[in-house]
């Protein structure tokens, strides 16, 4: 009988396919044997091992699981019974080891694919998309970063299962869009990447951006569409890193989705606002102290007289004599918690500039300021607004705080307790941005607010149609009806001031009359133009 201590420690020295290979040569001669072939119809696929000439009847056949071994003799050599013993047991060991073999391979893999879309995850994802560039032009290619805009919506609405059946069919579409020279990746959740060939740019944001899938909707199929934001960059060979691949992309769709974009384009310019709103997560509290955020006033006019009946208080960051938009802070802000902080000290300085201005003899016009959702989670946010408005004896009827709706049950709930607090306490509320939430009639119906601002999105048409002036018409109508002023925001040109005072909207903001201004500034115009209180 063969001694098959050597044959087992040359298939133990490493977990490498040649291992096999390496064992059967050394004892190919001793048993006449040409190949042995591994053979898996179930697994789909087909392993020769140590190919030479032979005789193409098998001598010996093998199985293991579904998968069959076959042992081909190099000649017509006729073995006796201790050799087809020791030939058995060969292919018994071959057989352990090459199902190890398979095992540890499939284990490998599965690292690198997403359990629930079967794509591969943010690791595999990288590691395809360098041998991609390893062999082709890939100045030829786009990198996309994709979040599916408020895809827990969905969960809420269907239930958690059909919301992993929309995520698999979202990835099925990737899928099938993709040629072999592309690679897409599922980061897990409602977060894609993918690296397409730019000639195929403008089909690819089509397909991501409006996706049409089906739901079970308790029993029945309902259509659902789901929308990508993206972000993308057009990939450079003369980067040396690869965060062209994925981080710089997600920085852009993360800045779509604070700015209410749907496709963003990564450029020198915005990555560094990107990298300037990073730095207020370091240095806030610092910049704060040192009065480097700094209070704009954009004025709402009466739309027919041209005159100023109201004042919104902005904020923006000056930082290092370069000016940043909130739209590049306010969402860290938010994230961390410390927008509180930020809104509160909005609020001090519009209230101390009112003071002053109620002693300096102007005509004072209410003046809103923003509170954000987080603001809601501090226990004490009523108490701490109404102690500033006293701080600096500011008539209450002065001041507008204005809140954004939410579609979150328990954040309504919250919502609806502080707008009481504040109608008991004579302090006036404005919900923001109306109409482009899911609740905004229960807004109208449940909450004692003072009025809505219509969102820009309503009037920000090339053409206003007979639809739009049904809807906006029937907003104006039902907030009059109930005692609650209207205002539109985002007002442009004067075919849109027209058509809002043609509809009974008396009031407006926006960059037709006139942009977010320093304080003195506001001041300057306020004296020239006058307010309706004048």
């Amino acid at each position: 009988m063969y001694d098959f201590i050597k044959f087992i420690e040359i298939l133990n020295k490493d977990d490498k396919q040649d291992s096999i290979k390496n064992a059967l040569n050394s004892i190919k001669d001793v048993f006449h044997f040409a190949k042995i072939v591994a053979d898996s119809q179930a697994r789909q696929y087909y392993y020769e091992y140590v190919a030479d000439e032979f005789n193409p009847n098998y001598v010996m056949k093998h199985t293991n699981r579904d998968i069959d071994y076959y042992f081909y003799q190099k000649d017509d050599y006729i073995f006796n019974d201790d050799e087809l013993k020791d030939i058995k047991m060969i292919l018994s060991i071959i057989s352990l080891h090459h199902e190890c073999f398979l095992l540890t391979k499939k284990a490998k893999e599965n690292e690198l694919i997403s359990p629930n879309t079967k794509i591969p995850n943010a690791q595999g994802y990288l590691i395809n998309v360098n041998k991609l560039a390893e062999r082709f032009n890939i100045n030829e290619y786009n990198s996309y970063y994709i979040n599916i805009r408020g895809f827990g919506l969905i969960n809420k609405i269907f239930g958690s299962k059909e919301g992993d059946k929309a995520i698999i069919s979202y990835a099925k579409a990737l899928e099938n869009f993709i040629d072999e020279d592309e690679v897409i990746g599922h980061l897990g959740g409602d977060n894609f990447t993918a690296t397409i060939k730019r000639s195929k740019h403008q089909a690819f944001i089509d397909l991501v951006t409006m996706c049409p899938i089906k739901v079970n909707n308790q029993g029945k199929e309902a259509k659902v569409n789901l929308i990508g934001i993206v972000g993308y960059i057009e990939l450079d060979s003369l980067k040396s890193d690869h965060a062209q691949f994925l981080s710089e992309p997600s920085m852009a769709c993360q800045y779509a989705r604070n700015t209410k974009k749907i496709v963003v384009k990564v450029t020198p310019e915005l990555l560094d606002m990107i990298n300037d709103a990073k730095q207020v997560e370091r240095t806030f509290k610092e910049e704060l102290i040192k009065g480097n955020f700094v209070v704009y006033y954009q004025p709402k006019f009466d739309i027919k007289s041209g005159k100023i009946v109201g004042v919104e208080a902005l904020t923006r960051w000056n930082n290092n004599g370069k000016l940043i938009p909130p739209g590049m802070f306010i969402p860290v802000l938010e994230h961390n918690g410390e927008i509180v902080d930020l809104d509160l000290y909005v609020l001090e300085t519009l209230c101390k500039d009112i003071h002053n201005y109620r002693n300096q003899g102007y005509n004072i016009v209410p003046a809103s300021c923003n509170i954000s959702r987080r603001d809601l989670e501090v226990k004490d946010i009523e108490n701490k607004i109404i102690n500033i408005i006293r701080k600096y004896n500011v008539f209450t009827r002065d001041i507008v705080i204005e809140v954004t709706e939410t579609t979150n049950l328990e954040e309504n709930a919250r919502l609806s307790k502080f707008i009481e607090v504040m109608h008991e306490n004579g302090i006036m509320t404005s919900v923001d941005d109306f109409g482009t939430g899911y609740s905004s009639l229960s807004v109208l119906r449940d909450f004692k607010v003072n009025e809505i601002k219509i969102d820009r999105s309503f009037i920000n048409r090339d053409i206003l149609n007979n639809s739009d002036e049904i809807i906006i018409g029937s907003i104006i109508d039902m907030a009059k009806r109930l005692n609650i002023d209207v205002i539109c925001e985002g007002v442009e040109n004067t075919e849109q001031a027209e058509f809002l005072l043609r509809l009974g909207c008396k009031n407006a903001q926006g960059f037709l009359y006139s942009k977010p201004l320093p304080k003195l500034e506001f001041e300057a115009l306020m004296r020239k133009i006058g307010t309706v209180y004048d």
